[in-house]
């Protein structure tokens, strides 16, 4: 008896397994991105799937660059990620931090950031729940640091203190407030405990580790060529700056809500390891800045953790099935006009049968 209802269990598992994994047909996925260049959505994109924590399917479509002249879109495409940063860079060296026992997502950010709104915890800041404002006019900060005569650091300093400084839309964990600011403060609490930049930090580690040998902040000029432009003002096209004006005017480009670089296969590659943390580690980092929700597929309800970025770019994750799908674009190029959020739930629709 005992064999027979493992044997069951068995044909039942395997059975679940196939019908999840034969649920997927990339078929549709394409179709899905097509029909979105065709409608002048975005000028192409790239399309990553992940299967059982591994790389199932890749392909790119369309053009990276219709402006000036035309460049084809390719696989090696590296994205200007936009808010998609905030959980593949600040949040992950936040949750590096948590799992080496040197952060605490209950720690107070004013013991990293002096006179830090006194009430509010690192976690508040990774589920935006601190009650800060959603962003700063990048603009005028720039008059002030022009006015003040502050360059590199010292703007990167004075929008930190503002933050500190600024009065809040919201009490802490009164309402869910999604805002750049909370990133920006949590970069600068990973540096205060690491003692040098996130970039470097991140790009030796993390990144390293996984074989992202292109991914992080402030690409290096000799990969200008295979970087997807983003938004052309005054008839030049944004190439390997980052889109985000906080992020490019006053952080000098490492920003912790935008500014991290990557193509479709290093972000799968993230995603994979995000999956294989400890469910512990996920929930106590919150998730890495990802939202997350429950959704209902062929395996039953389970989580789904999910991002974002401006420029064009997302990832939806299923941890608990081990699936994963990234969507890279530059929706921007050559000018900000549409949005993207149609064809982004018809993925998720299909990755989530």
């Amino acid at each position: 008896m005992k064999r027979f209802r493992f044997l069951l269990a068995l044909v039942l598992a395997l059975s679940a397994f196939q019908n999840a994994n034969a649920a997927l047909d990339f078929s549709v996925a394409d179709s899905i991105v097509m029909a979105g260049i065709s409608e002048g959505l975005v000028p192409g994109a790239v399309l990553c799937v992940v299967e059982d924590g591994q790389i199932a399917y890749i392909k790119a479509y369309g053009y990276r660059r219709v402006y000036p002249y035309q460049e084809e879109m390719t696989v090696e495409t590296i994205f200007d990620l936009a808010s998609l940063s905030k959980p593949t860079g600040a949040g992950s060296a936040a949750l590096l931090l948590c799992q080496a026992g040197k952060l605490s997502v209950d720690d107070k950010v004013s013991t990293y950031i002096p006179n830090f709104h006194a009430d509010v915890c690192v976690r508040h800041l990774m589920k935006h729940y601190s009650g800060l404002p959603a962003y700063f006019y990048a603009p005028r900060l720039d008059s002030i640091c022009v006015a003040r005569g502050l360059e590199g650091k010292e703007r990167q300093d004075f929008l930190v203190d503002s933050i500190a400084r600024c009065r809040r839309t919201h009490n802490v964990d009164e309402k869910y407030r999604y805002s750049c600011l909370n990133f920006i403060s949590l970069q600068r609490v990973v540096e205060t405990i690491i003692g040098q930049d996130i970039n470097s930090y991140l790009r030796s580690t993390l990144y390293a580790d996984l074989g992202c040998n292109t991914m992080g902040w402030l690409p290096d000029a000799s990969l200008n060529d295979r970087i997807a432009p983003t938004e052309c003002i005054d008839d030049e096209c944004l190439l390997g700056q980052v889109h985000d004006p906080v992020a490019r005017m006053i952080m000098c480009g490492v920003s912790g809500n935008a500014g991290v670089f990557a193509t479709a296969t290093e972000v799968a590659k993230w995603a994979i390891w995000f999956m294989n943390l400890p469910a512990d580690v996920r929930e106590q980092g919150c998730q890495a800045g990802l939202w997350t929700d429950t959704v209902t597929t062929s395996l039953g309800e389970q989580q789904s953790c999910r991002h974002t970025g401006y420029t064009g770019t997302s990832v939806t994750i299923l941890p608990q099935s081990r699936r994963a799908v990234i969507l890279l674009t530059n929706r921007v190029h050559p000018k900000d006009e549409h949005s993207l959020g149609g064809l982004r739930r018809q993925l998720n629709e299909w990755l989530n049968p």
